[in-house]
């Protein structure tokens, strides 16, 4: 791919008197509850209710700042003064005292399904780190067999599908890694569909753990890892040559390499974009700087995502509508990032024909109850 230069984003269109932006932002805002959406990189311990991080820490003695639901939200959601994701992430140590058991991990599992099909996502793939939770009382394994039972409960009660991504964590011993891939792949048949590669990307290389990652290809378990996301882009580039990644969480920073950014196109390798996390974290400055709208144009595979909903204190709603806003989406534009999404799944290949169904019935439902000649 030598001497390819990044495609830039599609020419822009004669602008919109600011009225008919503003018209047409409401006008969606209005339909984004009801699009049909997927939701790729979600982190379950990132996504608990503060209402549940007070009762389970109550209930298990887990001492809080406080144990008023109001009042925690300002220890357990960043705002605006936070300045990186070292300080972002630094918001967990509340969440993990809580999650050290059996019945706390399945009952956020569980509510997660409910949070999800009432921002109308119809498939999501929730991750979360084992070693990051066992101790020695419980097991890494137990953790999934909770989660699982969570997930399963809640998919079938609420009417959402799902799939389980367990993340290998950069910070943590690499036999760590190894552990978690043969856990993902002996759950394969529960609803295990991948394993990814989080934590601290500018202080922790990718290379000690490249023997799970060669474990995860040989055994066919699909892999996502966290790359260009605080770091340069030659995080991206090792994670697709070298740790066998299929899809790639954030790649912020993708744009800073055109050779990299032309091959992630045309190969249509799916990006998992969080833009509210990315703004949280400082990744970048300004929502109108986040590369999601021009990728999309240019024609990546970009995907849309929560990340952290739980700290970041949104829904996938919220998200679509920071997108939609900053860079005046269009409905059809909105239903490609969906589609994208069913493309990108780690599902089976049925499951992601039936969700690209589902999408496109769903938006021709919405596009078809809109005034005859409005402009969405």
């Amino acid at each position: 791919m030598a001497g390819r230069t990044a495609p830039g984003p599609a020419p822009a269109p004669t602008a919109a008197p600011a009225r008919s932006r503003s018209a047409r932002a409401a006008s969606l805002d209005a339909l984004l509850p009801a699009l049909p959406k997927i939701d790729l990189h979600l982190h379950l311990d990132g996504a608990l209710r503060v209402a549940t991080i007070a009762e389970l820490a109550r209930e298990r003695r887990v001492p809080l700042p406080t144990y008023d639901p109001q009042r925690l939200r300002h220890y357990v959601q960043v705002g605006p003064r936070c300045r990186s994701v070292a300080e972002f992430l630094a918001t967990f140590r509340y969440f993990y005292p809580v999650l050290a058991d059996a019945a706390a991990l399945e009952r956020v599992a569980y509510e997660l399904c409910e949070d999800q099909s009432r921002a109308g996502v119809i498939y999501f793939e929730a991750r979360y780190a084992p070693v990051l939770l066992a101790h020695a009382r419980f097991r890494p394994a137990e953790t999934v067999r909770a989660v699982l039972r969570g997930l399963e409960a809640g998919g079938r009660d609420f009417g959402v599908a799902w799939g389980l991504i367990l993340c290998c964590y950069r910070g943590a011993p690499p036999a760590s890694s190894t552990a978690t891939v043969r856990l993902a792949a002996a759950a394969r048949d529960r609803g295990v569909v991948g394993i990814d590669l989080a934590g601290d990307e500018r202080r922790h290389s990718a290379a000690p753990h490249q023997r799970a990652f060669d474990l995860a290809r040989r055994l066919g378990v699909p892999a996502t890892l966290h790359a260009g996301e605080s770091a340069p882009p030659a995080g991206v580039r090792d994670a697709l040559d070298l740790q066998h990644a299929r899809r790639i969480g954030h790649g912020v920073h993708l744009e800073e390499d055109p050779d990299l950014a032309a091959r992630v196109r045309d190969r249509r390798v799916p990006l998992e974009m969080c833009m509210t996390s990315n703004l949280q974290t400082r990744v970048v400055r300004r929502a109108a700087d986040h590369p999601f709208g021009r990728f999309l144009r240019a024609g990546f595979c970009v995907t849309l995502n929560a990340d952290d909903p739980g700290v970041s204190g949104i829904t996938l709603i919220d998200e679509w509508r920071r997108a939609a806003r900053t860079f005046d989406l269009s409905l059809a534009e909105l239903r490609t990032v969906a589609l994208n999404g069913a493309e990108a799944a780690f599902a089976p290949a049925a499951v992601r024909r039936a969700l690209a169904r589902r999408i496109a019935d769903g938006f021709a439902r919405v596009a078809a109850g809109t005034k005859k000649g409005k402009t969405v």
